[in-house]
């Protein structure tokens, strides 16, 4: 009898300490955890970081606009889009040159 009393005991205790550490942990969860997730996510909404992405797909769409629209121009006056094309590649992305092989070409 002592036997059954003891497993029981120490069943019953087991499963008293592990609801007990699930209980703190979740509580831990819930009032720690929870609000920092939602902080960070309302501070991120809030400078714009989510909608980069999305800025940029509208940038080089614009870009790519731009190519045309020049490359275009550049065969109407008589220029030669190659050379554009070769002049643009080699400004590095530097804006000023890259202004001055439109007006060259």
């Amino acid at each position: 009898m002592d036997l059954l009393r003891n497993l029981f005991g120490n069943l019953t205790s087991g499963i008293i300490r592990l609801a007990v550490a699930a209980g703190v942990l979740f509580l831990c969860y819930l009032f720690i955890v929870k609000p920092v997730l939602k902080t960070t996510d309302d501070a991120i909404k809030s400078t714009g970081f989510d909608q980069i992405g999305k800025s940029i797909e509208g940038v080089s769409k614009e870009i790519k606009r731009e190519v045309h629209r020049s490359f275009e121009t550049t065969k109407r006056h008589g220029g030669n889009p190659q050379k554009l094309a070769h002049c643009v590649q080699h400004a590095n992305r530097d804006v000023k040159r890259i202004e001055r092989c439109t007006r060259r070409f």
